[in-house]
This record gives C-alpha cells, structure tokens and sequence, in this order.
C-alpha cells in the first residue's frame, strides 16, 4: 500500500479558496496603502483551515490576541525604549507568561494568549529604533491582520463552504462505528489484549480531537451551528462507551473461565448486545433488556458467579442506555430539535475541565525565554541591522511549536523548506517581479507557487512544508504595492531567518525537547495519582473523572505510537486506571449506607490503594496485591450475615474493583465464592 499523500479535488479546493482570500487581502490592502501588505498575505494562510466555522472561531480569538498585543506593545515600547534592558526583560516576560496561559488551554480560546504574546514580538521590536510611530505602525499591523482574516472568513464561508457540523456529524458516526465492531469482536470471542487496549486509546484520542471541533461549532454557518449543547451531551454519552467495553471485555473472559450452564446464556446476552452498539444498528433493546432483567437479583449469599453476572447484568443495561442516548442525540443534532428534546439521563450540560500540564506549559514558557533572551543579548551587542529579524523569528518560533514534545524534528525541517523558500523568493525578487507591471499578472506568477504550497499546507503529513512555503514566501519577498530589489536587505533577512531558526532548535534541544517514553510515563502516572486520591476520599467526582482520564488517554495514543517495542509503557491501559477509579468512587458513595464491619473491610480496600500512584511498580503491585487480599476478604463477608441493599450494590463494585485490578486472577477462595457444584481445591 502506497503511503504517498493523495492530492484530492477537496484539497485543491481549499488551495484555490485560500489563494483568492491571500490575493483579495493583499488587493485590499495595497488600494488603502497599508505599509506592510505582505502580513495580510502571511496571515492569510496562517488562519488556513478546511472548515468554515474552524477558521471563523480561529480568526475572532486571533485577532482579539492581536488587539491585546498590540496594546501591551503601545504601552512598552514608548516607556521603556530608552532602557533597553529593561525593556527586553519586559517583553520576555510578557511573551514567556502569554505562552504558558495558553499551553493550559487546549481549545481554539489559546490563540488569545498565544496572539498576544507574539505580537509583541512582530509588531513591536521593530519599533525599537523608531518609537515615535509606535502607535501608528501597531493600528496598521492590527488592520492587516483584521484584513487578512476578515478575507479568510469571508472566502470560507462563501465560496464552497466546508461546514464544522457535517463534519462533526460524519466523524461521530465513524466513531460509533469503530466503537460498535470492537464490541461486536469482544462479544464473539476472545480479543486480543493489545488490539483492544490499542483500539480504546485511539478511540479516546479521537474523542479529544472531536471535543476540540466542537468549540468551532458555534461559528459555523450550517444548520447545526445551534446544537453545540447537544453535540457536547452526545460526546460525553460516547465516551462512557470506552470503560463499559473494556469491563466487558475482562466479563466475558472471567465468566468464560468459570465455564457454567448459567454463564452461557450471558454469552448470548452479551453477543446480543454487542452487535447493537453502532450508529447503524436498528436493534430494538427492548427484548436484550428483558432478559437482562430477567437475570435476576442478587442472592443473600452471592456467590462469585453471582457477583460476576451481577456485574454482567449492570455493564450490559450501562451499554444499552449509553446506545440508546447516543442514538436519540443523534437524531436530535440531525432534526435540528432544540437541547430540551435531548434524553433526560444525558441532559448534564456541564462539561468537565480536560488535563492541563503545568509541567510542559512552564517548560515550554522556560525555552522561550531563554531563546528570546539570548537572541536579544545577540541582537544588541552585535548591533547587526537584521538582529531583530533573528529574535523575532527565534521567539516566535518558540511559541508555535511550543505545544509539541520535541519540537526539534519538526524544526530541522522547516529549516530545510526555509532555505528552498529563500532560494524561490529570490528568484521571484530579482527575476520574475522586476518584469511585472500589472497585479493581474502579478496574481498569476504567485499562483505558480502558492497554489501547489497550499495543497501541501491542506495534506497532513505535508502540513509542515506547506506552512513554511506559504508563510515565509510573501515575508521573504516583502510584497508591496510597488515591489524593490534591494539585494542586501533579502540576503539580511533570508540569513537572520535560517539563523533564527537553527538557533531555536539548539535551545529547544537543551531546554524544551522531551521524548515520547518520557511524556507518556507523566500522562501515565496523572491516572495513577487521580486513583490514589479517590482512594483517600479527596475527589470522587465520577463524571469529570471519566471525562478527564479519557482526555488522557487520547493524548497519550499518539505518544504511545511513537514508543519503542521494549518500553515499560507500552502495555499501559489507562482505560482500565478509570475503571479502577470508577469502581472506588462507587464504593465510596455506598459506604454510608454499610454496616460498620463493612466500612472497616472497605477502608482496608481504600487505604491499601492509596499507594496505586507510587513512583516504584513493585511498590504499586504491593498496593494491588494488598488491595485484592482485602477485597476478598469484603467479598466472602456475607457468609452468615444479612446485607442492606447498599451493601450488596457495594459487593457488586468491590466485585468489579478486583476483576479490574486482576481480570486473569483466580476466584475468590471460599466455598461460598465459588459456583454452584464446584469446591476449591
């Protein structure tokens, strides 16, 4: 199979529409002798995005980012141009702490802080040397960024418009249906334990990429631009999906190895239902549920068995209303009905806060103040012309790249397209421009290279290159209303750029670049953390807890790809550290309604698992193994006594709490614990 990019008609598509944009904002911008046009061009495909509503939100936060920077500049650069060390610890500041508030937001609302740091930068420093102008050349930056992103808009949204919520609405359904045939494989047999633990985190990886879509649903122009309330209901709806599957997964396999009469007709069930997961299905969950209900209650002296088909009972009547919803949500984003017709049991509008990394985030912020730092130093003791160029570029390269793990990569080849950049703008400098008169002509000689730049910029594996093709081409060449050819001032410039950007990838080399093995083992041990603390009773908010250790496990699918073979991460389930913090939390909302033997047993569980988050893995196997000697010993406590309905609810749990912490272990040993007809050995 080829992996070379497929160049498709949507993709030239957006090309074309992203050129007339850059071409009706520069037209605009030389007809009301704007000074620097070539920033509208720039900006232009820096705002580029497919959908319609994508660019609409980006271009509001950006330019309200741009406004906020433009003003920090006004204040700056007047008070503090005669002192300027002063003023280069201002600015540093300024960027560094603007660049950290946005790492902390992983929404399209970053760009608000990430604007208004790196402006500073662009619309700034050049005013150094000449702050008399400074508010008058701040307002035209500010109109030509307005420009550019009022033409993006505008194009977008008029010419063949690629509407969010189509989108959204195509990539749920692929969701449900990636969803629905894990659980139809689970349900038939056994399933492989990588391919399953591998499936859920992409699952939950595309979950966080969807919950991102949505925050340009708002600003879309289609019909479904009013049903964000309902897209975010059927997203959370979705996610329960991923800890349900896995607990079905560990019953099947659990029920399978008891191998009674009575667990096979919850094989039956359980294909049943596992074929009705999926947008597609038309299964009426009327008869499943009967025959769930017909499983029956609890008995007084539950046995293992009892347990686990208790568990079985209630994970396939979670899955039903889960499908249920999502099918009813479904149909109500698709009608165009308002929020008041979703399903009351997924009416929540509350959507919890997702995993924020304070630990990157200042990392980040670190790099890009010792890289603007040193520059500065570099620009001012040099005394270079073009100095400020190779701190502007160096900054805001910082903060661009500053949401990835190591950005160097991605750096040195941006430097390679950089440099191809120079060579093509100055072939279109000094050889191609100088025998144009005309802006039609002009329009067609740009197309040559832009339009081919702008399908790499829509291809994803090629996003890169296209970005540094369509961005530092216009700035390279300085397009004008009247075009130059000073040969040193581009030869100063195209130099200040590569060095900007090689000195960038030797700071963020030392300074910012973290591997994969290293970022996955953080993500990994924030679940760990979050079980420990529901264990010692500090958070058992269940709701945000699923919502933000799936948002992990969605980021850290992508690093997990990038791990080695023999990594000690690469067997980590994060889905199944939910499920233990799912299963504690339930037990702790039992825990008032239990009688006092049960409450110690149970603190027992909870104390033993306050050591899940320890730092060593044969301290966190100890805690396990503590935890499933105590859950035992919970589990065969019935014997003799009469429980409340609490504490069989809370049996239930502790139950699925130990088949989560040991899905392949033995049974509990006691003959009451075992199935009917069976006696331990």
């Amino acid at each position: 199979m080829s992996n070379r990019p497929i160049v498709t008609t949507q993709v030239v598509v957006f090309s074309l529409k992203t050129f007339l944009s850059a071409m009706l904002a520069y037209f605009v911008a030389i007809s009301f002798d704007l000074p620097r046009p070539f920033w509208a061009v720039a900006t232009v495909y820096i705002v580029a995005n497919p959908l319609s509503g994508a660019i609409a939100s980006k271009s509001a936060y950006r330019l309200l980012g741009t406004i906020i920077g433009a003003a920090a500049a006004v204040v700056l650069i007047p008070n503090l141009v005669n002192e300027p060390i002063l003023l280069s610890a201002a600015i540093i500041v300024w960027v560094s702490t603007c660049t950290f508030v946005s790492l902390l937001d992983r929404t399209p609302r970053s760009y608000v802080c990430l604007l208004a740091g790196y402006t500073v930068l662009l619309a700034g420093l050049p005013l150094v040397t000449a702050p008399s102008n400074t508010f008058d050349t701040v307002v035209s930056r500010v109109e030509e960024i307005g420009l550019a992103i009022i033409c993006a808009s505008l194009v977008s949204h008029i010419v063949l418009p690629v509407h969010v919520g189509t989108v959204i609405l195509r990539r749920i359904d692929g969701w449900m249906a990636r969803a629905g045939t894990l659980f139809a494989s689970a349900a038939s047999g056994p399933l492989d334990d990588v391919r399953g633990r591998n499936e859920r985190h992409g699952l939950a990886a595309d979950a966080t990429d969807l919950r991102s879509m949505t925050m340009h649903l708002q600003y879309d122009g289609s019909r479904h631009r009013s049903a964000v309330s309902l897209v975010r209901r059927l997203q959370r709806r979705m996610l329960s999906l991923l800890p349900l599957e896995a607990e079905f997964e560990d019953l099947r396999q659990s029920l399978l190895r008891l191998g009674t009469p009575r667990s096979e007709g919850v094989f039956v069930l359980m294909a049943n239902v596992g074929s009705a997961v999926g947008p597609s299905s038309m299964n009426d969950a009327g008869d499943m549920k009967a025959k769930i209900d017909a499983l029956g209650p609890l008995k007084t002296l539950p046995s293992w068995e009892d347990l686990l088909i208790a568990n079985a009972a209630r994970n396939l009547r979670d899955i039903l209303c889960v499908r249920d919803d999502c099918i009813a949500l479904r149909a109500s984003i698709e009608g165009g009905r308002s929020a008041r017709a979703a399903p009351r049991s997924a009416a929540v509008d509350r959507t919890p806060a997702a995993h924020r990394d304070f630990g990157m985030a200042l990392l980040s912020a670190l790099a890009v103040a010792v890289c603007l730092s040193s520059s500065t130093f570099f620009w001012i003791a040099a005394g270079w012309s073009d100095g400020m160029t190779f701190a502007q570029v160096s900054g805001v390269l910082c903060c661009l790249l500053a949401t990835m793990d190591d950005p160097v990569p991605a750096m040195r080849k941006f430097v390679g397209v950089t440099f191809v950049t120079v060579v093509v703008a100055f072939v279109y400098a000094f050889a191609v421009l100088p025998m144009i008169d005309d802006f039609v002509p002009l329009v067609a000689a740009l197309a040559l290279f832009f339009v081919p730049a702008g399908i790499c910029l829509a291809i994803p594996s090629l996003a890169l290159v296209g970005m540094g093709l369509c961005i530092n081409f216009p700035l390279l060449l300085t397009l004008q209303a009247q075009q130059g050819s000073d040969f040193a001032a581009f030869a100063n410039g195209g130099v200040a750029t590569i060095f900007a950007m090689i000195w960038t990838i030797v700071v963020c080399g030392l300074f910012r670049s973290v591997g994969a093995e290293t970022n996955a083992r953080r993500l990994i041990s924030v679940t760990r953390k979050q079980v420990a603390t529901i264990a010692a009773d500090k958070h058992s908010d269940a709701d945000a807890m699923r919502h933000r250790l799936i948002d992990i496990a969605g980021l850290f699918a992508p690093r997990a790809a990038k791990l080695s073979p023999g990594s000690e991460m690469v067997d980590a389930d994060l889905i199944r550290n939910l499920r233990i913090g799912l299963h504690l939390a339930a037990m702790r909302d039992l825990i008032d309604g239990a009688s006092e033997p049960v409450r110690l047993k149970s603190a027992a569980i909870f104390e033993a698992l306050q050591g899940f988050s320890d730092p060593a893995a044969d301290g966190r196997r100890a805690s396990s193994m503590a935890a499933i000697v105590f859950l035992d010993d919970l589990i065969g406590f019935p014997q003799g006594n009469a429980l409340s309905r609490a504490e069989h609810e809370l049996l239930v749990s502790a139950a699925a709490l130990r088949l989560c912490l040991a899905p392949d272990a033995d049974p509990p040993v006691s003959s009451m614990l075992l199935p009917t007809g069976r006696t331990a050995a």
